[in-house]
């Protein structure tokens, strides 16, 4: 039974920072993506998004490093009550929800024009993430609805759950 929840932890772990690494490295594409933009004078590819997308990644990069460096100096229970708290799940879904709105507006636009000299992957990537962002940004906002209705007393959902077990 051990050995089985070690290797499920190992795999999410690997899962966790799997996804992580490529959204860091997607963040990295879109900073260089708009910067190669700009030197080859995009015409149809100037747009205030795309400077909107620049800063964002930027935000992200940065916003990951101070996390990360964060989580390595700051006391367990410290960090748990932190990110756990209403205010950070607000602001992810903010800079979550702005940065996928962002990437999906300039996306389309660049895809919707027909703009050849914007044609690459790094574009396709930018619609694709814009979906995973804005279900992320949706799915949080739920699941803080839910914590703010339910609040902080778990005990409910525990007793919910024993009634709904005793039915089957």
């Amino acid at each position: 039974m051990r050995a089985g929840i070690l290797f499920l932890f190992l795999i999410l772990l690997i899962l966790y920072f799997a996804v992580l690494g490529g959204m860091l490295y997607l963040s990295y594409r879109y900073i260089k993506y708009v910067n190669d933009l700009e030197k080859n004078n995009c015409e149809c590819s100037k747009d205030t998004k795309r400077d909107m997308i620049k800063n964002f990644s930027y935000i992200i990069l940065i916003s990951w490093l101070l996390f990360i460096l964060a989580v390595l100096i700051t006391p367990t229970g410290k960090m748990i009550k932190l990110v756990s708290g209403n205010l950070f799940t607000i602001l992810q879904i903010l800079i979550v929800a702005g940065y996928g709105a962002v990437l999906f507006l300039y996306s389309k636009k660049l895809i919707d024009e027909s703009c050849k000299c914007s044609e690459s992957w790094v574009r396709d990537a930018m619609q694709y993430q814009s979906y995973v962002y804005i279900f992320f940004s949706i799915t949080s906002f739920l699941v803080l609805v839910a914590k703010l209705i339910i609040g902080n007393d778990y005990k409910e959902l525990i007793k919910i759950q024993k009634v709904l077990s005793r039915r089957k």
